[in-house]
């Protein structure tokens, strides 16, 4: 349904309401062409929000209807813009984007709006912040997508499948340096005009639109999930560290520490224990993981050889990994506490 424009005459009266009854509590009006509108509607500049300048300034903010149109007058206060400027709020990029300054209460604070709109686009661009951002979005959306995994209901489903497209969207424009411009709608329109894209998104998504059972939707979620973190961790920029030869006397502290765990393998592994097996495995694994890039290791895979029927793959994985380590250690000359008995121990120390 088109009805009579009147975009104009709104933000006359917004412009006038502000220089009449808060003239020095409001510092900026900001709109944006076509903003809430409908294509048929015509995309004229209409009112977005403001910036107050006080804290009587918040009384502006008021929702209204007139005639089948929505408005909604609201406030973003400087702080929070700083925060959309850090692409802290996805969802908000566009506002200050899109945003053009309709009234101002003083030059400098259009120019500082101006400065800020300046800067978050320029943070876009920057593949130092860009790539880190779309990486939380990313994170986001996984965590959206954990929760989902204990929900049945259709509704809540749907509402989450929802939230993991928008994230992953924007995690997508993030890498390709630059925003939705459509705010949180019309998305896959705004994934036609960026360079990069992964393969397919847009063909699972619209699967996803059609979907009708909790399971499917649940599964096109996770899968739009895998491409768009294999597509980030494609693009993930190459760093430049400083080659240092790892201190090898720590990783020996580390292994001395850690013999009493292998030890406890070896045992509950012969006793057939597969809790007391698994349990520990979960543990040194953990520990391999963590030290694997500090020494650059080699990767030290022990969980993929358990087996509840056969503990011994597991107890032979572990004697593997235990004297790949030694290796290492003697290899780099590391220094090893070993003593072979309390008497050497003790007359040493």
């Amino acid at each position: 349904m088109t009805m009579k424009n009147i975009d104009k005459e709104l933000v006359d009266w917004a412009v006038h309401k502000i220089e009449t009854e808060y003239a020095q509590d409001v510092d900026l009006l900001i709109g944006q062409v076509g903003g809430g509108k409908i294509p048929t509607d015509e995309q004229n500049m209409v009112f977005d929000f403001f910036i107050p300048a006080t804290e009587r300034g918040y009384q502006l903010a008021q929702t209204f209807i007139i005639e089948d149109m929505g408005y909604d007058l609201y406030p973003i206060s400087w702080e929070r813009l700083k925060g959309i400027v850090e692409i802290e709020e996805p969802r908000m990029i566009f506002a200050l984007g899109k945003g053009e300054v309709i009234y101002a209460r003083t030059v400098k604070a259009k120019e500082r709006f101006e400065k800020l709109k300046a800067e978050m686009l320029a943070r876009l661009q920057d593949k130092a912040i860009h790539f880190p951002k779309s990486l939380e979005f990313l994170a986001t959306a996984q965590d959206i997508f954990r929760n989902m995994l204990f929900e049945d209901s259709l509704c809540k489903i749907r509402k989450a499948a929802g939230g993991v497209c928008s994230y992953l969207m924007n995690s997508i424009a993030m890498v390709n340096g630059t925003y939705l411009e459509s705010g949180y709608m019309n998305l896959t329109n705004d994934l036609h005009g960026m360079k990069d894209v992964p393969e397919r998104f847009e063909e699972v998504f619209e699967e996803m639109l059609s979907a009708n059972e909790v399971g499917e939707i649940r599964g096109k979620a996770y899968e739009l999930i895998n491409m768009t973190r294999q597509f980030l961790m494609d693009r993930r920029p190459v760093k430049e560290v400083e080659q240092t030869e790892p201190n090898y006397d720590d990783l020996a502290m580390w292994y001395q520490e850690a013999r009493y765990t292998f030890r406890r393998i070896q045992y509950f592994t012969s006793i057939g224990s597969a809790e007391d097996s698994y349990l520990l495995g979960c543990y040194l694994q953990i520990e391999f993981d963590a030290i694997q890039g500090d020494f650059a290791l080699e990767e030290m895979d022990l969980m993929s050889s358990y087996r509840k029927e056969d503990l011994s793959i597991l107890a032979k994985r572990a004697e593997e990994i235990e004297s790949y380590l030694i290796r290492v250690l003697e290899e780099k000359g590391a220094k090893q506490n070993h003593y072979a008995s309390l008497e050497e121990f003790l007359q040493e120390n």
